[in-house]
């Protein structure tokens, strides 16, 4: 998660378009976090060569470079992370998003004048978006400039390389290797005895729902006999103590997983 923060909070953040997103993800009382977040089962959304593309992650910095590199030592503040590069790499061969179609636009709610600077302790949120021209399966190498307040300003360079971006060359290929399915957040959240999830599947099946801790243990598990389109699964959280869970669905081999918060 620690460096996958870090690559998160530079991924989406190299121009500024005209559409932006939100920064209005529940991180519940994590004091860093990003989603989507590979660790948990999340990923990017499937591209298609020649139709619109769309998909957003939230970041949350944490304030103590500790909490990105453990080598360093507790109590240096990080003052902004920088975007220096990102690369897309496949069969050898290293391209910029815009040559595959992709632009970059970051929203730093307005905390600095440079538009691909997140400061430390402040959550933000940035967009992929674009047509694209190639298809392929990339490995994203992210080069990031990391600024802390120790002693002075000192910057270190970083190069992270945890996401993989997908795009297909036609929509029928892309049918076999797309999410059919989608998670939605829980309602109300946080929740204290009874929570509803959104599942939207775009086929009717059996669909498994997990509820389990931070530790990995499985509290709850249920089959859904998911119809097509939207779900909303009803589950009895009253016998989990107050914290932090995470709820997940799969289906067909495909997993989505999302953060449950129980507070009464």
């Amino acid at each position: 998660m620690k460096r996958i923060l870090l690559l998160a909070s530079t991924i989406f953040s190299l121009t500024a378009m005209t559409a932006q997103c939100t920064a209005d993800y529940d991180f519940g009382e994590a004091t860093f976090g990003v989603s989507p977040d590979p660790e948990i089962g999340e990923s990017f959304e499937v591209g298609i060569v020649g139709v619109p593309y769309v998909d957003d992650i939230h970041i949350l910095v944490p304030t103590e470079a500790a909490d990105i590199d453990e080598s360093l030592p507790a109590g240096i503040p990080i003052d902004s992370l920088q975007l220096i590069s990102v690369d897309l790499i496949m069969g050898g061969m290293t391209y910029t998003p815009e040559e595959v179609g992709l632009t970059i636009n970051c929203n730093n709610n307005g905390d600095s004048g440079l538009s691909c600077s997140f400061l430390g302790g402040n959550q933000y949120c940035a967009r992929l978006e674009g047509t694209p021209t190639m298809s392929g399966t990339f490995q994203l190498v992210i080069n990031i400039l990391g600024w802390t307040d120790f002693f002075g300003p000192q910057s270190q360079e970083v190069a992270f390389d945890q996401y993989t971006l997908i795009i297909n060359n036609d929509v029928a290929v892309n049918e076999l290797t797309a999410l059919s399915i989608d998670l939605g957040q829980n309602i109300p959240n946080p929740a204290s005895t009874l929570t509803t999830i959104p599942i939207n599947t775009n086929t009717a099946g059996t669909v498994e729902l997990s509820v389990i801790n931070l530790l990995g243990e499985v509290l709850i598990q249920e089959l859904v006999d998911g119809k097509r389109g939207e779900n909303n699964v009803k589950i009895d959280v009253s016998n989990l103590d107050n914290g932090i869970y995470l709820y997940s669905i799969e289906s067909n081999g495909k997993k989505l997983t999302k953060r449950l918060i129980i507070n009464r």
